[in-house]
C-alpha cells in the first residue's frame, strides 16, 4: 500500500463543519499525490466555510 506523501488539515474560521461524519469543524486528509493536493488546495480557496488550511509532509 503507497504511505501518503502529505497530511492536509482545513479547519472553518467561521465554525461550520468540515467533518462529515463527526460535524466537527476540523478534519485531517492523507494526500498521496501532487495532484490531489493541488485539487484540494485550489477547492479550499473557493470553499465557502473559509477554511484555514495547513500542509505538512507525513513522513
Amino acid at each position: 500500500m503507497p504511505k501518503p506523501k502529505w497530511e492536509l488539515t482545513a479547519t472553518s474560521r467561521s465554525g461550520q463543519p468540515v467533518n462529515i461524519f463527526t460535524g466537527a469543524p476540523t478534519d485531517t486528509v492523507a494526500v498521496y499525490e501532487q495532484a490531489d493536493l493541488d485539487r484540494r488546495l485550489a477547492a479550499a480557496e473557493d470553499d465557502p466555510r473559509d477554511l484555514d488550511v495547513t500542509v505538512r509532509d507525513a513522513r
